[in-house]
């Protein structure tokens, strides 16, 4: 009797990305690292997100809560590819979708927020304002 173990199973699907590179467990990969930091006058939340390009990437803030969004389309050929004949051996496609909500620690004046994107670092720098605004508002990413 051959038994199987259900574990072998579940490493096979989480041990390995589809590209073929090892997983860290514990880690989501639909989401990204923050650091949030506050100053006299601003708060300051910094994204990791290598291997986007600025376009790619939504940021908007509304009710104290930053939302950051970033999709990406992934491509990969491996070994010979001949696309006349359709002779490759490996070719993958993905889609790539992060999505990062934060409260804020205090309100802030989101018409006077800003972005910037560098060396797969964004940098979001929001004002702090006395009174609350209600209304959603997008910062574009310079």
């Amino acid at each position: 009797m051959n038994r199987t173990n259900p574990f072998d199973e579940i490493e096979q699907f989480f041990g390995r990305t589809p590209f073929g590179g090892d997983r860290a467990w514990g880690r989501d990969l639909r989401t990204t690292d923050i650091d949030v930091a506050e100053y006299d006058d601003e708060f300051v939340v910094m994204a990791d997100l290598p291997g986007y390009d600025r376009e790619d990437i939504d940021v908007r803030a509304a009710e104290g809560r930053l939302t950051i969004t970033a999709e990406r389309d992934a491509e990969r050929e491996d070994g010979e590819h001949d696309d006349a004949d359709r002779r490759y051996l490996r070719r993958e496609r993905r889609h790539e979708s992060i999505t990062r909500s934060v409260d804020l620690p205090g309100p802030v004046a989101d018409e006077d927020a800003s972005a910037t994107y560098r060396h797969g670092v964004l940098t979001v720098t929001l004002p702090k304002v006395a009174d609350d605004a209600d209304d959603d508002h997008r910062i574009d990413v310079a």
